[in-house]
């Protein structure tokens, strides 16, 4: 399950969240802070990668904690410029 959202300060914020393996351990979730709207997670370049700390029972939670963590992150992170206009 992944998700892209933004901007967000000038940034885009691509979310997902996978099985750690045994369903009993529940799912994992990953962000990447980008300048530009990716296509997809996997197509992402990104400026910052980050895992979540904890382990979900549902994927959407780890989605919200991935999303939680990079927002958090954007704080450090200068504004992002706006494209020159040609």
């Amino acid at each position: 399950m992944e998700r892209i959202t933004g901007p967000h300060q000038g940034f885009y914020i691509a979310s997902y969240a996978s099985e750690t393996g045994a369903p009993a351990e529940g799912y994992l979730g990953y962000a990447k802070i980008c300048r530009r709207r990716p296509e997809s997670y996997w197509d992402a370049n990104c400026l910052v990668k980050m895992c979540g700390e904890g382990l979900h029972a549902d994927p959407a939670q780890a989605l919200d904690e991935a999303q939680q963590r990079a927002l958090e992150q954007l704080r450090s992170l200068a504004p992002a410029a706006e494209p020159a206009l040609a």
